[in-house]
């Protein structure tokens, strides 16, 4: 089955709560390893974490927690790629580390299902 690339895109808000990002539209009701692009931004360096929806982990307060799982924004076109799981129905949760922030984009660049 391996890699598969995508070219799903979107837009997201973040608060300082966690809140789902439903890709099952993309990797199917599957646990899956999902790769994404996570750039731009209406507020400089806010850091983005993601993670396995029902997990425990989160981030060390406002600071890039490092890993492959959060990205630090910019303002144009600014921010990095992320490497992180799906729960098995194809959900992760988002949270922006240091306060709100809209205007977020992604791009699923490829995925592999895993379960």
């Amino acid at each position: 089955s391996g890699l598969k690339a995508s070219t799903s895109t979107g837009t997201l808000s973040a608060t300082s709560y966690f809140q789902d990002l439903d890709l099952s539209s993309v990797v199917g009701s599957n646990k899956a390893m999902v790769i994404m692009e996570v750039f731009d931004a209406n507020a400089n360096s806010r850091v983005i974490f993601f993670r396995t929806k029902g997990s425990s982990i989160g981030p060390l307060g406002t600071q890039l927690a490092g890993g492959s799982n959060s990205v630090r924004l910019g303002n144009t076109d600014q921010g990095g790629t992320v490497i992180v799981t799906t729960d098995s129905s194809g959900v992760l949760e988002y949270i922006a580390a240091g306060g709100s922030v809209s205007g977020i984009k992604y791009a699923v660049q490829g995925f592999q299902v895993m379960s």
